[in-house]
């Protein structure tokens, strides 16, 4: 007997919909839903699927990411538009000195740097500059779109990436800080706003130790203590981060392949009101909710647990 050979399944936004409706009797099977139809099913699936996000779960979209301090500075934004944090980033080291008001940097090795990359210098006053790569660099030169404040000495850190981080939805307890001097990490933990605040001497600087997120909106905010003295150093931290959008008819679900049942059926539920103006009956929400509890459940990371008797 033959088999396929791939296990690549996925299913795109409309064929959700049409999965959905079909499911509720909305639609019969080969009939395709009509644009205003797709426009308001395609809404109550994406606020579907954020709603989902508050159960803390989705291990796929649990990700290490990378954090760049700035010199003695409490806060760091996480997000789109917020301060410099990457899921991939590169280091190289300078191998020319360059003075400050010069636009170009020689580097180690360009083979990891993209035009049009966020590049972090490590100035000799101790402070990180960021700005962007400002074309394809060329045997090792890498200009940049601003000018140096500062003068570079030859083996300073240079860090680029290419794209900044969404928003984590929650960054757990366990992180790390690289420490450049002995290139070893050391533990760095999150705590909650009230172990934070306790802290009674904010302005404090070396190496960070702690922190606390608070996730907000566009951009979270990371509150960091102590302040980092040493921008050579930088975090490691795992963070839950949002499932994608479905903003066009062919964009595949953000999910694994375990999780479409559950899309599917839930959606049908909450369509059922608009397209037949009825709920659907507690036997088909039953069964909608044991496909989204079986993928909860599914969702686990495995790890090992230890017992010790108690001889007291």
């Amino acid at each position: 007997m033959a088999t396929s050979g791939s296990v690549n399944f996925n299913i795109a936004r409309n064929d959700i919909i049409a999965e959905a409706m079909e499911l509720i009797g909305a639609k019969d099977i080969g009939e395709s839903p009509t644009a205003a139809e797709i426009t308001s099913a395609a809404r109550t699936l994406n606020i579907m699927i954020k709603g989902w996000q508050t159960e803390g779960v989705y291990m796929w979209k649990t990700r290490d990411f990378y954090v760049f301090p700035q010199y003695d500075t409490p806060t760091i934004s996480l997000g789109p538009s917020g301060d410099h944090a990457t899921l991939t980033y590169y280091k190289t080291e300078v191998a020319t000195a360059a003075s400050s008001g010069e636009s170009t940097i020689t580097v180690d090795s360009d083979d990891d740097v993209t035009n049009g990359d966020y590049i972090g210098i490590e100035l000799d006053g101790g402070t990180m500059q960021w700005t962007t790569v400002n074309g394809i660099p060329a045997a090792d030169v890498v200009t940049l779109t601003d000018a140096l404040t500062d003068d570079v000495s030859v083996d300073a850190n240079v860090f680029n990436y290419t794209t900044k981080i969404n928003r984590p939805l929650f960054i757990l307890p366990e992180g790390r800080v690289y420490e450049d001097s002995s290139s070893n990490e050391v533990p760095f933990s999150i705590y909650a706003r009230n172990e934070y605040n306790r802290i009674s001497t904010k302005t404090t600087t070396g190496m960070p130790n702690q922190g606390f997120y608070d996730p907000r909106t566009t951009n979270g905010t990371l509150y960091i203590w102590p302040r980092s003295d040493n921008v050579k150093n930088f975090l490691t931290l795992t963070g839950k981060f949002p499932i994608e959008d479905f903003d066009a008819s062919s964009d595949d679900a953000d999910m694994p392949q375990e999780w479409f049942l559950a899309i599917t059926w839930n959606l049908a539920c909450l369509i059922a009101p608009k397209f037949l103006h009825r709920s659907m009956d507690s036997a088909f929400e039953q069964k909608a909710l044991m496909f989204l509890n079986s993928a909860i459940i599914g969702d686990k990371d495995w790890g090992s647990a230890y017992f010790e008797m108690d001889n007291s």
